[in-house]
């Protein structure tokens, strides 16, 4: 019941009707397969299917899920099981692996259109990335300085260029219209590590839409002997509809009422984007436009050019879908950075623990990361008492090893605190002197000199004379009295 409900609202067309008669046979989440069959059929019509802008159309998706748990290489293989009669030998020709840098993707879409210059087709520049080990890839690209530029404007459908030099003369390629699709798969933990804030604020992350996966079933073996996917039925309403799009460039229009609808639409999220702070709406500032590229997707599987309201609505549910799940990879990278950011001694004591108590210098290092200098480690460690620092002297030639050991605090350490409380205790006797018994005596003395001629000597001097007057007397009266009784016997 929520496979259904979740999927339900964003089911359209014969897409939608793909996906649904494919989920007894798959335990991957019907979003997910969403999601690829958008990414794989999309990247098939690109160059034929235009919004109405003239801009391209290609979805581009991810799917973000732990691993095994998340099913996301199972939704892809039953994505391609959807659409491979569809769209031929597509899959087999123009797919890519993880490209990581921003010359090797140019070059590869322009050999792709060099290839397909001698095909009855004539140029055909379209290619596939196919990435499901996207985390690798992000840690590669996020070194590239030319590859975020060189995937957005591939999105954009702009022209894309890179200049080499072979034999000392200077070469430039160069592809005019990319026809670049996407796909990708990642772990949260991953995407929260590598997907940085600065390329998001760039753009590049809002041109993909992710989507948080979860296994919707596990299927019996005993029912399912074979490849359950083996099961899936073949759409005949998708490969129609790939071949009317090949046939010529398609321009997709609004309707009348869905063009109300988009409007309405397009104010709502700038709304959103002024409420949201700029490290979250960067993620979402293309929400619009990807709302539209998925409705010109569901309306071209039905074989039409006008968008009319329920696709539009179909495409906005799977977008706010992306925008949820976004939400919530935030989310734990928050919680991650905070549970990550840890004091250097900190690090340093849980490595060695996990070492045994013992590392040499360059074990440190590497487990450190390398995110620390020698000098900063070792700054560290002269103020931890726990960690000791041992140089070998070796008979060899070479640098003699340094290795750090986790000890118990040394006795020496104990007069540490000492010295800090002595100067402490010899603090409040310099207090005493000044404020608060002195400040009670001239108190006193202001009372007591209430009558103007005596001063504060003389009376204190008179009383102390009178008080042992007044106690003899005190004393004597009984031993009268009782020499008085003693008669009277």
């Amino acid at each position: 019941m929520d496979e259904k409900f979740r999927y339900e609202p964003m089911a359209y067309g014969p897409i939608g009707a793909a996906v649904k008669a494919a989920m007894p046979h798959t335990e991957a989440d019907p979003i997910g397969v969403h999601a690829a069959v958008l990414a794989l059929f999309s990247s098939a019509l690109n160059g034929n299917i235009l919004q109405p802008n003239g801009r391209p159309s290609v979805v581009w998706t991810a799917l973000a899920g732990p691993s095994r748990v998340g099913r996301k290489g199972y939704a892809l293989s039953t994505a391609e099981v959807i659409v491979r009669d569809a769209i031929g030998d597509f899959l087999t020709l123009r797919r890519e692996g993880g490209i990581s840098s921003g010359p090797s993707l140019v070059q590869v879409m322009a050999e792709n259109e060099q290839d397909s210059l001698t095909s009855e087709g004539g140029l055909d520049g379209r290619t596939l990335i196919l990435d499901e080990e996207w985390s690798t890839t992000l840690k590669l690209t996020n070194r590239c300085p030319k590859y975020s530029g060189v995937l957005r404007t591939s999105w954009d459908g702009g022209r894309v260029s890179n200049v080499t030099k072979k034999d000392g003369k200077r070469v430039e390629v160069t592809v005019e219209t990319p026809a670049l699709g996407f796909h990708a798969h990642i772990q949260p933990a991953a995407w929260a590590r590598y997907v940085t804030l600065t390329e998001a604020q760039g753009g590049s992350f809002n041109r993909i839409l992710t989507v948080n996966v979860k296994r919707s079933k596990l299927l019996r073996t005993a029912k399912h002997k074979r490849n359950p996917l083996s099961e899936i039925k073949v759409s005949g309403s998708l490969r129609l509809a790939y071949e009317w799009a090949r046939k010529e460039t398609r321009e997709m229009d609004l309707s009348d009422a869905a063009a109300e609808r988009y409007d309405d639409m397009r104010a709502a999220y700038e709304a959103q984007m002024d409420e949201l702070p700029d490290e979250i709406s960067c993620f979402f500032e293309r929400a619009e436009e990807q709302v539209m590229r998925v409705a010109c997707i569901l309306t071209a599987a039905e074989r039409k050019t006008v968008i009319n309201v329920k696709a539009l609505d179909a495409a906005q549910a799977f977008v706010e879908f992306s925008i949820k799940s976004v939400k919530q990879l935030i989310s734990q990278t928050n919680v991650q950075k905070a549970r990550t950011v840890l004091p250097l001694d900190v690090k340093i004591r849980e490595k060695l623990r996990m070492y045994g108590g013992e590392m040499t210098s360059t074990q440190l290092y590497r487990a450190l990361s390398s995110r620390y200098t020698a000098d900063e480690i070792f700054a560290i460690v002269d103020d931890m008492p726990d960690v000791g620092v041992t140089q070998i002297r070796q008979k060899r030639p070479g640098q003699n090893p340094t290795i750090f050991r986790l000890v118990e605090p040394p006795v020496e350490v104990e007069p540490d605190p000492k010295p800090e409380s002595k100067p402490e205790p010899a603090k409040p006797p310099a207090r005493k002197r000044v404020p608060a018994k002195k400040a009670a005596v001239p108190a006193k003395k202001v009372t007591a000199a209430v009558s103007p001629p005596a001063r504060a000597t003389s009376p204190r001097k008179a009383p102390a004379k009178k008080a042992p007057a007044k106690k003899a007397p005190a004393k004597k009266a009984p031993a009268k009295r009782a020499a008085a009784a003693t008669p009277s016997v």
